[in-house]
């Protein structure tokens, strides 16, 4: 049977070719999250799974520790379908939180720590939660909004709990100053203290699978509108999981996977501390990760594996401290969450090939409302440059005319579609923002509206050339592609960065301008003559009206607290 029988990639899906029959065939487990990791790990218990400051737990002390955690939110009261908070960063008491809350059947309200006092606020009272876990470090906020919620109960839990000894000895004189006192309040409680009592039992009775049971709640990024409480489900996250270990080639028992996303963003909960636990990998675990730790990190801990944006990646390239390395041991590096431009992928590739790394760097493509990944590049073959691979085995993608909704054909753009059993429930509390991104299509299926722009080739592999929100409507009425603008600037060898974005319009007009902020390389002189000497460049590559009308010198690029490009901070 042809690849491209009828035209239409959601009906031909030409995709599957590149999987096996045993993928192909495999129904997905009906399982909560615990009980498929408890599964895929209760015959590796001795292996190593976490690893915190070089203080390794073996899966049997995991689970352990789960057993106590499920005994003590059991008698806080905590029942099934009770809304939970966590403020919480990449340690081992996060997994003990999260996996004990879902075996009683209570769902995990994930809200980032990082964000300001009034944002967590009112993700708590959004749920009415009564319990919140927070990490002592970000104590100082919990006080500042407590009485403004129905809190009943703080867990607070010290960063440093689980570091080996002499670490949290040096810690506790380095940073101890800067941590917040617990109050005088008896809501407020050490993790140790609500475990203290605990006494292990076969009393645990867990709760039964439920088709589409909420899970977690996982808040957007919000970089280009306001971040919303995606509610995805067991099946969401274990769908997601489970294709991954036919999609994701080189995952071996054993490994070594550098944790360095955050736990409260869909990226960091399913690819960062469930599907490398799910593969029985030693799980590093790094709760206070900046960017340019991430040479420092590999270095030390040599993983097999690690994810992360862009950004990252491409700072490692640059690292004067790699150079002459040895990067034999990565067996897979993945990238997602942002846009990867050509010009990046091939200069991490040649990085790594250079440094004796076997493999390309493989990309994923999805988002919050679907779990996290959609596509991999699953193979060699379908890991072309510059695009984000094929979908997953058990998705769905289309491409479709983004006026008229109808499915455009192979290597014609419009808005990318997605559906998979990865797709999350609702948005919290938000019917129609919920009904804006999930439609239901003339062909009975709910499909999450991406808002990027794409197209599919023959092959199934796609291509993203950048989001609906992100083009440039000019003054003129001209549309612009941002991603263009930024991939051919960016070939100019003086320039290290770029980003495209509107700016308002000096005139007061209707319209943007796209102006191009440009980082230039170590040692390039950011003169007048080399911006009209790029403006120039970019003139002879693109057509007039697609250029940027505005080239401006910056130190940096800004980038969010998970290192995604902040466009909105650029637009000013």
């Amino acid at each position: 049977m042809a690849d491209t029988q009828t035209g239409y990639p959601s009906k031909d899906k030409p995709w599957l070719k590149y999987f096996s029959n045993e993928a192909l065939q495999t129904a997905l487990p009906q399982k909560t999250i615990y009980e498929y990791l408890y599964d895929c790990c209760k015959n590796r218990l001795n292996r190593t799974a976490t690893n915190y400051f070089g203080n390794k737990g073996t899966y049997s002390e995991l689970f352990h520790n789960i057993d106590i955690a499920t005994h003590a939110f059991r008698k806080c009261g905590v029942r099934e379908g009770d809304m939970v908070s966590l403020c919480m960063l990449n340690m081992p008491e996060t997994l003990y939180v999260v996996y004990a809350l879902n075996r009683i059947g209570a769902i995990c309200n994930n809200i980032e720590p990082r964000v300001n006092a009034e944002q967590i606020k009112d993700r708590i009272n959004n749920v009415e939660s009564k319990i919140l876990i927070v990490v002592d470090v970000f104590l100082g906020k919990i006080k500042e909004i407590a009485d403004k919620t129905q809190l009943s109960t703080i867990i607070v839990v010290p960063i440093s709990r689980s570091m080996p000894f002499y670490i949290k000895a040096a810690f506790k004189i380095s940073k101890g100053h800067l941590i917040p006192k617990m109050p005088m309040d008896k809501k407020y409680v050490l993790y140790d203290e609500f475990i203290a009592d605990v006494v292990i039992d076969n009393s645990i009775d867990d709760v039964e699978y439920k088709k589409n049971s909420p899970a977690v709640i996982i808040y957007t990024g919000g970089t280009t509108g306001v971040s919303k409480g995606a509610i995805l489900s067991n099946d969401s996250v274990v769908a997601v999981a489970a294709s991954v270990v036919y999609d994701v080639p080189r995952l071996y028992t054993g490994d070594r996977f550098l944790g360095i996303m955050p736990p409260f963003i869909a990226y960091g909960f399913v690819f960062g501390m469930f599907i490398p636990l799910c593969a029985g990998l030693e799980v590093i675990q790094i709760p206070n990760f900046k960017p340019e730790m991430l040479d420092t990190l590999v270095l030390k801990y040599k993983p097999n594996h690690i994810i992360g944006v862009p950004s990252f990646f491409e700072r490692l390239a640059k690292s004067k401290r790699m150079k002459n390395k040895d990067l034999s041991f990565l067996l897979c590096t993945i990238t997602g969450g942002d846009q990867l431009l050509e010009n990046t992928e091939k200069l991490i590739n040649d990085f790594f090939h250079s440094h004796n790394c076997k493999y390309d760097i493989l990309k994923g493509y999805g988002m919050t409302e679907m779990g996290s990944a959609v596509t991999v590049t699953a193979t060699d073959e379908c890991n072309i440059l510059g695009s984000v691979g094929i979908p997953s085995h058990s998705a769905v993608v289309k491409v479709i005319d983004h006026d008229t909704g109808e499915e455009l054909k192979y290597n014609e753009s419009g808005e990318i579609c997605m559906r998979s059993p990865g797709m999350m429930l609702e948005y919290l509390n938000n019917p129609t923002e919920t009904d804006k991104v999930m439609r239901k299509h003339a062909d009975g299926h709910l499909w999450i509206h991406t808002g990027d722009i794409g197209y599919m080739n023959e092959a199934g592999v796609i291509f993203i050339k950048g989001r609906i929100k992100r083009m440039i409507i000019r003054p003129d009425g001209h549309n612009v592609w941002p991603s263009k603008i930024e991939e051919v600037i960016m070939s100019h060898p003086a320039v290290s960065e770029c980003v495209c974005v509107g700016t308002a319009n000096p005139n007061g007009a209707n319209g943007k301008i796209p102006t191009a902020y440009i980082v230039v390389e170590n040692g390039i002189e950011r003169t007048d003559n080399l911006l009209e000497e790029i403006d120039n460049f970019e003139r002879e590559k693109l057509p007039e009206r697609d250029i940027a009308m505005k080239l401006v010198y910056i130190d940096e690029i800004p980038l969010t607290s998970v290192g995604k490009v902040d466009y909105r901070a650029l637009e000013g």
